[in-house]
């Protein structure tokens, strides 16, 4: 078993393991011990998602960017860095650790279902356009579940804060250019190796439907005064959309889409899982 594949494993229960602290504190807040073991909880899976994710740049040769295995847990990293940046700003740690792990235990579970080969990249991958998008795509997808994280706090725990209705607008307009920076940067990439900026393969539409839903709310909020719960109550229902924008490409046939996500139907290689499949390549 790669190293990787096994740190990955000890990354989902540490999360695992901050989510039921956190609900646990959340039902008996007086309980100190409760909260220091979620907040450590919550180091130690950032540390392990670290761990993990610097083994399998070891184990590639390259930025962990390519297949499900590896985009899951480059999200999963970006989303505890994240995680962590808001509660060192003075963020709740309840409004960080426990969403944001919950988030990252459900990647990392689906990551670890597909191939977790590490495969070399093509030379149309091997691109500093290709890897400024894939990490823009990270922070953009961290942000924004720190805002699910906020989101979820304020309709759950705190029914009116002042400073937490500041963090999830603020983690809304970062999220929301991070998002345009990522689609831009793709259509340029896309651009280079097609002569086509846009074709609506099935992840730039998902993505550009996540963006305008985004988009939306941010209008929504900027314009006509959406704050509070309303923005709480969009702002986590409008993370189910980012999620499958995601991770759903994995369930489209593998001809459909030049985005490499599932290595069990994309091979990289010869278009031998096309072939076998009856697929087009």
């Amino acid at each position: 078993m790669a190293s990787s594949i096994l740190w990955s494993q000890l990354l989902l229960s540490s999360c695992v393991a901050t989510v039921m602290a956190g609900i646990a504190s959340w039902m008996w807040p007086r309980a100190r011990p409760v909260r220091h073991f979620a907040s450590a909880a919550g180091w130690l899976s950032l540390a392990t998602a670290l761990v993990a994710w610097v083994l399998r740049w070891n184990e590639a040769g390259h930025l962990p960017l390519f297949g499900t295995y590896e985009s899951g847990l480059s999200l999963a990293l970006a989303i505890l860095i994240s995680a962590a940046v808001f509660q060192a700003g003075g963020s709740d740690w309840m409004a960080t650790w426990p969403a944001s792990s919950a988030v990252v235990a459900v990647i990392i579970a689906h990551a670890l279902r597909y191939d977790t080969t590490a495969y070399a990249l093509t030379i149309s991958e091997r691109s500093w356009v290709v890897e400024v998008h894939a990490v823009l795509s990270w922070a953009a997808f961290a942000v924004l579940s720190s805002q699910f994280g906020f989101a979820l706090y304020r309709l759950l725990v705190k029914s009116d804060s002042e400073q937490l209705d500041r963090r999830l607008a603020f983690s809304l307009r970062l999220s929301f250019l991070l998002h345009t920076a990522m689609i831009t940067s793709g259509s340029i990439y896309k651009f280079l190796l097609f002569g086509s900026a846009w074709s609506f393969d099935p992840v730039e539409t998902l993505g550009l439907v996540a963006w305008m839903a985004y988009a939306t709310l941010l209008h929504m909020h900027l314009l006509a005064g959406w704050q509070g719960r309303r923005l709480a109550s969009w702002s986590a229902a409008l993370f189910a959309i980012l999620f499958i924008s995601y991770r759903g490409i994995v369930y489209f046939p593998a001809w459909s889409t030049y985005h490499i996500f599932d290595v069990d139907l994309r091979l990289h290689l010869t278009g031998e899982a096309g072939e076998d499949s009856g697929e087009r390549p």
